[in-house]
């Protein structure tokens, strides 16, 4: 249809052409997600977050909620005194540290905190791929 026909139509002087309506209605538009990359809900895990205090380097337990290539959801029980920290895989299986950005610390309703991290670079791959699998040789 043209933009004179399209016009005239949207003023009700023309009826539209019966092939337009063959197609059907427009499907809606799916809100945008506001994160570069999707986030997946980690698997059963036990992790570790860590910063430098002075010369002493302090970590904590913590688990992975969910994750993405550029950044993850941590609950653990202390929140970090630095906003550049570490975070590690102890189970299912060791990985390496990674540095991370706390970007967002919460309080939870029972008392754990909510951290919430951004990839300082990409996700190390590693870490990635054990946290979104389903099925652990544990």
């Amino acid at each position: 249809m043209s933009a004179i026909s399209r016009l005239l139509f949207a003023l009700g002087w023309i009826s539209p052409p019966v092939q337009d309506f063959c197609w059907g209605e427009r499907p809606p538009v799916k809100p945008s997600e506001r994160r570069s990359s999707p986030r997946h809900p980690a698997s059963s895990n036990e992790a570790y977050i860590g910063w430098w205090v002075d010369e002493e380097f302090h970590s904590v337990a913590a688990q992975f909620r969910d994750i993405s290539s550029g950044g993850a959801l941590i609950l653990t029980l202390e929140a970090p005194t630095s906003k550049h920290v570490w975070i590690g895989l102890v189970k299912p299986v060791e990985t390496r540290w990674c540095p991370v950005r706390v970007v967002r610390v919460r309080e939870t309703s029972v008392g754990l905190i909510e951290i919430g991290l951004a990839f300082e670079a990409s996700c190390d791959s590693n870490l990635f791929k054990i946290l979104i699998q389903r099925d652990h040789l544990v």
